[in-house]
């Protein structure tokens, strides 16, 4: 237990740059093989430097995800939760995620808007599985910006085809709501910061900030090792895409990971 405890320590310290997924991700707790279910990996991105930015960044993150049958998980891509449904075909619980932090030294483009920390958030999710192919996912989570009352709600759908035993394809589509106050932290400009960065004051309003595209593609190369490669592209919207420091408002990721699983 100790030596458990001691890697989920380490792998939420590695991660802190990093930000779990809005959407929580789960193998139902029916089709696990074992008691306790773990994997180790990493994952290689190109993504902006900061949502909005015209300019591009390399990171590279360790990856660890533990699910049990009992509906409890923890991972670098869901957060950490507990799954109270033995139902395959719904999912829901609660979480706790995490908000990456937007550095003002990451970008010139930045200077004078100050940094938004690392935020956890507490949070509530719900998944319905219509079948093995295609899923509803949606979530809301509390905590994140400058004074940690930010709040966002998430809606999403994926499919999923199996071109083989090795090799899936999925595509998915997700829409983001948030309040006024996650909507000021991360896209507003007050008064000071506007004397510092030389931006005009923004005050944004709540609404939906972003809607995402997602496309993967997964290969299980062993029953132990696989590789998942894909993008996504979203499209800042409403008061989120006006702000005077959003130079693109549609922002590409590309990604890479490889896990072991054991």
């Amino acid at each position: 237990m100790k030596k458990i405890l001691g890697i989920t320590l380490l792998a939420m310290t590695c991660s802190a740059g990093a930000q779990t997924s809005q959407f929580v991700q789960l193998v139902p707790t029916t089709y696990l093989p074992k008691d306790v279910n773990f994997s180790l990996g990493a994952v290689a991105l190109s993504m902006p430097k900061y949502t909005g930015s015209d300019e591009r960044r390399l990171a590279a993150y360790p990856m660890f995800d533990a699910q049990w049958k009992n509906g409890a998980f923890f991972s670098a891509v869901n957060g950490l939760g507990y799954n109270f449904s033995k139902d395959a075909s719904l999912q829901y619980g609660l979480r706790m995620s995490l908000e990456a932090a937007r550095d003002e030294s990451r970008s010139g483009k930045l200077h004078g808007l100050g940094d938004v920390n690392t935020a956890l958030e507490p949070g509530a999710f719900l998944n319905f599985n219509l079948d093995q192919n295609f899923s509803l996912a949606s979530s809301i989570r509390y905590g994140s910006g400058l004074d940690h009352n930010g709040v966002q709600v998430s809606f999403g759908a994926r499919a999923t085809t199996l071109l083989s035993p090795q090799h899936r394809l999925s595509a998915s589509i997700g829409a983001n709501w948030v309040n006024s106050a996650y909507m000021q932290s991360y896209y507003g400009v007050t008064a000071a910061q506007s004397v510092a960065s030389g931006y005009a004051q923004y005050t944004p309003s709540s609404g939906i900030s972003d809607i995402k595209l997602g496309a993967s593609w997964h290969w299980n190369i062993d029953s132990n090792w696989s590789l998942t490669t894909g993008a996504s592209v979203s499209r800042l919207s409403g008061d989120a895409g006006r702000s005077p420091f959003v130079f693109q408002k549609n922002p590409v990721t590309i990604f890479s990971a490889a896990s072991y699983r054991f």
